[in-house]
């Protein structure tokens, strides 16, 4: 019996979702910062996508502290691109539909929240692993340009999400590939 249940736990062992290429699993957002395209695509892969983080608190705006990171293929630091943007405030209603905008100018006097998605949490990922993932949905975006951008996260860590931002791709690309967004970034997103 115990030779049963020892087989049992390391079936289950080897079975269960396990980073990897990392030497320590990233608590916050600078833990993220240094790490490769593969190593993301590794956390990604073993996030989950369970609960939106303002679908407990209807009613009251909730703020997760945003980072992105590196493009992939690309060797510059994120640091432009967090002059841009500082992450995003959920809000779910009382009937509970949730919705978000983004922190733009973060740090600047022209700071503005104002480019807005619907929230949901979707049954697969672009990636097409067949896992759930919090979807945002800038289709109907208040603001036009944000309309060609779709972003997925998982939550890989209490409190630390990990997203993909997605760029709908041109008509020749859509023909070609068959795909209508393809992966333009990282980012990252802490409970603050």
């Amino acid at each position: 019996m115990k030779k049963i249940i020892m087989l049992g736990l390391l079936a289950l062992t080897c079975l269960a979702p396990q980073v990897q290429s990392l030497d320590i699993m990233p608590a916050q957002l600078a833990d993220l910062q240094g790490l490769s395209n593969a190593q993301l695509n590794e956390l990604y892969d073993y996030g989950s996508a369970y609960e939106i983080p303002s679908a407990n608190h209807p009613g009251r705006p909730h703020l997760l502290t945003g980072l992105p990171l590196p493009v992939p293929g690309y060797k510059g630091p994120s640091d432009l691109l967090g002059f841009f943007w500082g992450g995003k405030i959920f809000f779910t209603d009382q009937v509970g539909n949730i919705t978000l905008t983004n922190q733009v100018f973060p740090n600047t006097p022209l700071n503005f929240n104002d480019i807005s998605a619907q929230v949901s949490i979707k049954n697969d990922s672009y990636t097409g692993d067949d896992e759930p993932v919090i979807f945002l949905n800038y289709n109907n975006s208040n603001i036009a340009i944000a309309r060609i951008v779709r972003d997925e996260m998982r939550l890989i860590a209490p409190g630390l999400y990990l997203g993909r931002a997605y760029l709908k791709n041109g008509f020749v690309k859509r023909l070609i590939t068959g795909e209508a967004f393809g992966f333009a970034l990282w980012f990252a997103l802490q409970e603050i």
